[in-house]
């Protein structure tokens, strides 16, 4: 099984193509954790995939202003309030 995880960007209006594409997760969460602190970004989004195998994506990780949320993150409300570690 060969894993890959892609960085995306959460602005107010819009998700932003994937960013980012590695091998390792921790990698993309240290990417996705230091641009979730850019101005006009609310999120920053890591996703699992599996090469290869369709159906396998999965979120890994979704980081506020370096804050890891817990997932899964759902939320009605437009805006994105840091709730803490977790996950």
């Amino acid at each position: 099984m060969s894993e890959i995880f892609a960085v995306h960007v959460v602005h107010p209006a819009q998700v932003r193509p994937t960013e980012f594409i590695c091998r390792k997760l921790p990698q993309a969460e240290k990417h996705a954790a230091e641009l979730s602190n850019d101005p006009g970004v609310l999120a920053a989004g890591v996703t699992r995939f599996v090469v290869d195998e369709p159906g396998t994506r999965q979120a890994a990780a979704l980081y506020v202003r370096g804050v890891k949320q817990r997932l899964p993150y759902v939320s009605d409300d437009r805006t994105i309030q840091a709730n803490g570690s977790g996950n």
